[in-house]
C-alpha cells in the first residue's frame, strides 16, 4: 500500500533532515508514488508488486543476479549505488533508509553544480543527475518537469530548496552552456568537401550521404 502524502512528509523530516520535505515528496512521487517496496527492472519484464521488503529484496536481487539494473524503494535507489551508499538487500527496501539514501544522492549532486548557480538551477540540474546521471538528459526527458508538477507549483516559481536561500528563476543560459560542455567530445567531425562536379559518381554518393546525415541531426533536435 502506498504511504499517504503527510506519512512522506513526516518520514522526510525525520529521515532526510538536510533536504525540504516537499522535495523529497515531489521526488517519491515521481519515482514511486509512495510505494515502499516498488521495484522498477531497467531494460526487463517488471514484476509483480511486493508486499514486503523480504519478498520485494528476493525478488530485486534474482533480477540483479540476471544482469540487470533494479530500482529499489521509495527513492527508486539504483542497485549500482547500493555499496557506495552503505545499503544492504536488508536495509534497501527499510522507509527510512531508503529516503535518507535518497537525500545523500540529491545533496551529492546539489553540491556538485552548485558553485556559481542560484539554488533554484542547482537544484533542478541535481533533479536531471538524479535520475538520469546527466546535467541535462532529464531536462529533455520531461523528469524535472514531473518532479515540480507532484511538488504542485509552476515550473518558474519553484519554492522548494535544499538550502535555506531564497530561490531565483533559473536561467535557459546556464542549461545551454552545460548542454554545450556535455557534448563538447561528441561532436561529429568536419565533413570532407565535394568531390568535384564533373565527378558524377562520387558527387551523387556524397549528396546522398550529406543528406542523409542532416536528415539524422534534424529528427535529434
Amino acid at each position: 500500500m502506498a504511504f499517504s502524502a503527510a506519512t512522506l512528509l513526516a518520514l522526510a523530516s525525520h529521515c532526510a533532515p538536510s533536504v525540504a520535505p516537499e522535495t523529497v515528496l515531489a521526488i517519491i512521487q515521481t519515482e514511486s508514488r509512495g510505494e515502499p517496496f516498488a521495484i522498477n527492472v531497467n531494460g526487463g519484464r517488471q514484476p509483480a508488486r511486493q508486499s514486503n521488503g523480504a519478498d520485494a529484496a528476493a525478488t530485486a536481487r534474482r533480477y540483479v543476479a540476471s544482469g540487470y539494473s533494479v530500482d529499489l524503494g521509495l527513492g527508486q535507489i539504483n542497485s549500482r549505488n547500493m555499496r557506495w551508499l552503505g545499503l544492504t538487500w536488508e536495509t534497501v527496501f527499510d522507509p527510512c533508509t531508503n529516503v535518507a539514501a535518497l537525500a545523500r544522492v540529491l545533496t551529492t549532486n546539489y553540491n556538485a553544480v552548485s558553485a556559481g548557480r542560484d539554488p533554484q538551477t542547482a537544484l533542478r540540474i541535481a533533479l536531471s543527475m538524479y535520475n538520469t546521471g546527466s546535467q541535462t538528459r532529464g531536462f529533455r526527458n520531461g523528469y524535472v518537469a514531473k518532479v515540480v508538477g507532484n511538488a504542485g507549483i509552476a515550473d518558474r516559481q519553484v519554492s522548494y530548496t535544499t538550502t535555506a536561500s531564497q530561490p531565483t528563476e533559473e536561467t535557459s543560459n546556464d542549461l545551454r552552456t552545460i548542454i554545450v560542455e556535455e557534448n563538447a567530445e561528441q561532436q561529429a567531425p568536419p565533413r570532407p568537401a565535394p568531390p568535384p562536379r564533373w565527378n558524377l559518381f562520387e558527387r551523387a554518393a556524397y549528396e546522398r550521404e550529406t543528406k542523409a546525415l542532416s536528415d539524422n541531426e534534424r529528427g535529434s533536435i
